[in-house]
């Protein structure tokens, strides 16, 4: 009967209002349904393709144009994202064959008193009887969620579709309770594995101006409108850290480079005191035309951040170790791309030991581009890697590069540390 997305508190709460008072479930933001013809024309009579974009209404090509024509299909993702950043309150009508699927405009975000809320609902924190053994749950059960929101606007990433385009952070009080919550439970072996969300240090920012219809802060360049409040993380990692039974406080969510350079002294303290072996970083890519393509900054950034650890380094004394995180065969991404990108990061000194091939998810610009082979901004036809062999291809370069000299050396230290045994069972002899 109805479809909701985004977070969709708001619109399962409606919901169940509507249901105990047996109304219409139609006009619900944070929702779409699925009309024929004949309801469509009931419900919005004054709707047709011709209104003006001014209008209430946004029709998107219908899934038969879209059938007819690749081009429709980016033309549709990219009337979507920006609907969703805008904020717009249009009602988005598709054609779907013999039927019409209408979105209504996404629910208004929690603010940060209701976010709190909803952290402070008793939850158990655990599985079900009934399934013991989840994987995912030993990597966040001692984690806590701080922002909700990104406003990165990442080509690949679909979480702004899911959690929207502004930042909304919870309070240090919340956050500090739900903490010393954890630390109190049975099993809790002293250490914090994370505060974070999509991007963990998107906590405490807000825009200068109140909002507006782009929500991209990040690319190509930080918005001057981007107020950045380094005092309240550190206050907030001081918090936890002071909790009687928090031995270890990690950040492992996703950190954007750009900020914590604009952060001096949380970037430190992160990377000193709370940082799980190696910080964590997503330059995705070394490649410029790549980069623009993935609506990331261009690589000069990942080089100014490497140069600001090493000082950070030579000033403490502490080696700083980094674990970057890489896409392959991402669209426009060729042959030479991927060379350049495992000699760019051997020529930094950095280790690739996690990457992906390039994965379609719904609702993103990068999806839209694998399809059509088109370049969002620029309407010009670019490579799309799609076959096994493409893919292939490139994720042999790095695994050439990276993986199997790290395997070769991991070998060499076993065989090294055998050889040691040996001698030491020899001389016992």
């Amino acid at each position: 009967d109805i479809l909701i997305f985004g977070m969709g508190e708001r619109a399962i709460i409606e919901i169940a209002r509507r249901c105990e008072q047996r109304s219409s479930l139609d006009n619900i933001h944070g929702t779409c349904r699925r009309l024929t013809n004949q309801e469509r024309e009931n419900y919005y009579p004054s709707a047709t393709e011709n209104s003006p974009a001014t209008s209430e209404f946004l029709f998107l090509p219908s899934w038969s144009d879209i059938q007819e024509s690749k081009i429709n299909f980016l033309e549709a993702e990219k009337a979507v994202d920006q609907h969703g950043r805008g904020d717009s309150q249009q009602i988005i009508l598709q054609q779907q064959q013999s039927h019409w699927v209408i979105q209504h405009p996404a629910a208004k975000p929690l603010n940060p008193k209701e976010l709190d809320q909803l952290y402070d609902l008793p939850f158990s924190r655990t599985s079900h009887a009934s399934q013991p053994n989840i994987p995912a749950l030993a990597m966040i059960q001692d984690s806590v969620t701080i922002v909700r929101g990104c406003s990165g606007n990442c080509s690949f990433c679909a979480i702004t579709r899911h959690q929207g385009a502004q930042v909304i952070s919870r309070s240090r009080a919340s956050i500090v309770k739900e903490c010393q919550y954890i630390s109190e439970q049975d099993g809790f072996h002293g250490t914090i594995s994370d505060l974070g969300g999509p991007t963990a240090n998107l906590f405490g920012t807000r825009c200068k101006i109140g909002s507006c219809k782009k929500h991209d802060c990040l690319f190509p360049k930080l918005c001057p409108n981007l107020e950045i409040d380094e005092e309240i993380f550190l206050k907030l990692l001081s918090e936890v850290s002071q909790l009687k039974k928090v031995k270890h406080l990690f950040i492992s969510s996703g950190l954007r480079m750009e900020l914590l350079l604009q952060t001096p002294r949380l970037m430190e303290k992160i990377i000193l005191k709370h940082t799980p072996g190696a910080l964590k970083i997503a330059p995705e890519h070394t490649n410029d035309e790549v980069l623009k393509l993935m609506h990331k900054e261009d690589h000069q950034l990942l080089i100014r951040f490497i140069n600001r650890c090493k000082e950070i380094a030579n000033k403490t004394k502490k080696a700083v170790y980094l674990s970057p995180y890489i896409i392959t065969s991402h669209p426009g991404s060729t042959i030479h791309h991927a060379e350049c990108l495992a000699r760019d990061l051997k020529n930094l000194g950095l280790e690739v030991q996690a990457f992906q091939d390039f994965t379609p998810t719904p609702g993103t610009l990068s999806t839209a581009m694998y399809v059509t082979e088109i370049d969002a901004e620029t309407k010009n036809k670019i490579f799309v890697p799609k076959n096994s062999s493409a893919r292939k291809a490139q994720r042999n370069i790095i695994e050439k590069e990276f993986l199997q000299n790290q395997n070769n050396r991991n070998n060499k230290v076993t065989k090294s540390k055998k050889t040691q045994i040996n001698k030491k069972r020899f001389s016992r002899s």
